[in-house]
């Protein structure tokens, strides 16, 4: 009969995740790991393989959801299509929650590893169409109610959001002194978007 693991394998992969997410893969050692998870270093291997193995699992369950709410979530939470992209761009500038690493685990990822590794270029690959899929659709909706604003392609603009939330996450590092540059660049992109009031001039 197999003996129980003495670990619990998810607890293990979400530190395991948090700690790629802070260090990044290169600067996060075997040391550091079995540290971090507080499990010996066969078990880490038995568990979850090589130290690549366990960096392509926790960029998985980064990917998936569950500990940042998804673009997609926040994107179907707001009935205006625009408010909701706008939603979107400021949670990406926000600061994040205490105990939460700063960034983005898939910003830095590819920040690090380019398009070096092919596994890893794919799942941010997917993760970059997930993003500009939910985008579309948002803008199609914004499009639908009269938000939108005339000559605005929603395909090409889906496109250019997706990369200026990409952005705003980076910049967010910086911290605080970033603020204004971030709010200017949130609001003049919406102005870019959004359709004339009735009446207007302008």
């Amino acid at each position: 009969m197999a003996r129980p693991k003495e670990f619990d394998p998810e607890a293990a992969l979400d530190a395991a995740m948090r700690l790629f997410w802070r260090k990044g893969y290169e600067a996060t050692s075997t040391s550091d790991l079995t540290d971090e998870l507080g499990i010996a270093r066969a078990s880490l291997y038995g568990t979850f393989g090589s130290k690549r193995d366990l960096y392509l699992a926790a960029l998985d369950r980064f990917i998936s959801g569950g500990v940042v709410p998804s673009p997609a979530d926040t994107l179907a939470a707001r009935e205006s299509g625009l408010e909701a992209i706008r939603d979107l761009l400021v949670a990406s500038a926000t600061p994040p929650e205490p105990g939460t690493p700063e960034g983005c685990f898939a910003v830095n990822a590819a920040v690090e590893h380019g398009d070096t590794d092919p596994e890893i270029a794919r799942r941010l690959e997917g993760n970059r169409s997930r993003l500009e899929t939910a985008l579309y659709g948002a803008l199609l909706r914004a499009r639908a109610d009269g938000e939108l604003a005339s000559g605005v392609d929603p395909r090409s603009a889906a496109t250019m959001l997706a990369t200026l939330n990409n952005g705003l996450k980076v910049l967010s590092r910086a911290g605080a002194d970033q603020k204004d540059r971030i709010t200017t660049t949130v609001d003049a992109v919406m102005a870019m978007l959004t359709a004339p009031a009735a009446g207007s001039s302008g």
